[in-house]
């Protein structure tokens, strides 16, 4: 489980929080790609599909999804003080 938690924490920190990785998507023109991709910057998504390409595990990519989605709320209340 704990690899689930950890891999939920990293899609956070690769879709919105960590700053070198966002400058880096910034220079790439990462948010002027199609809609097709824009599965690529939700944490939901990203959460799933990089924790079933690493576990293979369909039920853990379920959880990892979950817990990515959870993370993301938390933190999204934590920085605007909603409660």
């Amino acid at each position: 489980m704990i690899e689930v938690l950890g891999l939920a924490v990293l899609v956070n920190m690769f879709v919105h929080w960590f700053r070198p990785i966002q400058w880096f998507k910034e220079k790439i023109w990462w948010y002027k790609l199609p809609d097709m991709f824009s599965f690529l910057n939700c944490t939901k998504c990203m959460g799933f599909w990089v924790s079933l390409a690493v576990l293979q595990n369909l039920y853990l990519a379920a959880a990892t999804s979950l817990i990515a989605y959870l993370i993301d709320n938390l933190i999204y209340k934590i920085e605007n003080g909603k409660d």
